[in-house]
């Protein structure tokens, strides 16, 4: 994620030799009041796009514990799922993806002929997935990095909740893809401490 950099507002230095030093030792003390006298701390303004970061950080781990601590655990999964649904079908619509349906049996055969970073198994009918890159680049990711843009830094404090959202938008993804309903349990997040997030998924 870019961000501009700092911009620094420096104020003038100033050095101050008391007066009455100067009338009692003459030019000479006053010239080494003015070198040893410290200057003034320079003041520097961050720039807006860092203190709107960490305030969009802390709104998040805020909101999500009053999510926690205001709706039983059936309505935040709905809320999130919904949410990562959502987010799915507008990358969707951003970027002019054209999502064809395939079998689940072709899917099997593509990650078998195709698919060498590991991060989708199927067995019978059982999809294991987990997230190897990111969306908006296509590249590899590091291991613990979090790939949603928002929480990318992993603030301290934030609820799991938080992850129910990739449950939503992975679910909404193979279903397109299949063109049948799945099953998606989060198997592990990178929020929660893994290093990876994973993914089973049921298709119906």
């Amino acid at each position: 994620m870019s961000m501009n950099r700092k911009e620094f507002l420096t104020n003038t230095t100033r050095f101050c030799a008391g007066s009455c030093v100067c009338a009692l030792l003459g030019g000479l003390s006053n010239l080494s009041a003015q070198e040893t006298t410290p200057p003034e701390t320079k003041k520097t303004k961050r720039p807006r796009a860092e203190t709107r970061m960490e305030f969009a950080e802390e709104w998040v781990r805020r909101f999500f514990d009053v999510l926690d601590n205001t709706l039983d655990k059936e309505t935040r999964e709905k809320v999130m799922i919904a949410n990562g649904k959502a987010c799915y079908l507008n990358w969707i619509k951003e970027t002019g993806q054209e999502i064809k349906p395939i079998t689940l049996e072709q899917l099997t055969s593509r990650v078998k002929d195709k698919v060498t970073d590991g991060s989708i198994r199927i067995e019978g009918n059982v999809i294991y997935f987990q997230f190897m890159s990111a969306a908006e680049t296509g590249l590899p990711a590091d291991e613990g990095g979090c790939l949603c843009p928002l929480v990318e830094t992993k603030p301290a404090g934030l609820s799991a909740t938080y992850c129910l959202c990739s449950v939503g938008y992975v679910k909404e993804s193979y279903e397109l893809l299949l063109g049948k309903h799945v099953d998606v349990e989060l198997v592990d997040s990178v929020l929660m401490g893994g290093k990876r997030c994973e993914f089973k998924i049921v298709v119906s």
